[in-house]
């Protein structure tokens, strides 16, 4: 076994700069940054707005995000399709951060689960009802309440006109 074997793997990092830059020092030091982190083996790539035009049109999420906030959403670091940093260069720690972060593997939760929180972490009923229920073949639920109070003429959606329809103005 090899050095390289014991390497840890990286996700690749894709980071979008402005030209020019509005803050040349702080887009020099940031890439003396990345250039450290790429010799020491993490995938980076940089793309320059004026040398690199065809990927900031190519890359559907910098794209859209410039379409929709402008210029000033730079720079922009993208994990995989994830915009992970923007309008900010991104820190050493955060790039290896992220970069450690994108290689490991992640179960996805399902679109449901997603939906239900952070994580999809929200708990899922133990017992199903309503419609769901019944067609298990468990048992109807209750029939709601009807009745309910006057409403003049005003249509009532939830169980069918009593009035004498809409009212007129």
């Amino acid at each position: 076994m090899t050095d390289a074997d014991d390497a840890p793997q990286l996700a690749g990092l894709d980071i979008f700069l402005p030209s020019p830059p509005p803050d040349a020092e702080r887009q020099e030091a940031f890439l003396d940054e990345a250039a450290a982190l790429a010799l020491d083996g993490q995938p980076i790539t940089v793309y320059l707005q004026d040398e690199d035009a065809w990927a900031f049109e190519e890359c559907e999420p910098v794209r859209a995000l410039m379409e929709s906030a402008g210029e000033s959403v730079l720079p922009v670091t993208l994990l995989g399709l994830d915009i992970v940093v923007s309008g900010t260069y991104p820190t050493t720690s955060q790039m290896q951060r992220f970069a450690r972060a994108g290689a490991t593997e992640r179960a996805k939760p399902s679109a449901a689960a997603a939906a239900c929180g952070p994580g999809g972490a929200a708990p899922l009923p133990r017992e199903a009802g309503g419609f769901a229920a019944q067609l298990m073949g468990a048992a109807p639920a209750a029939p709601r309440a009807s009745g309910g109070p006057d409403i003049g003429g005003r249509r009532n959606l939830m169980g069918g006109d009593t009035g004498d329809g809409l009212p007129q103005r």
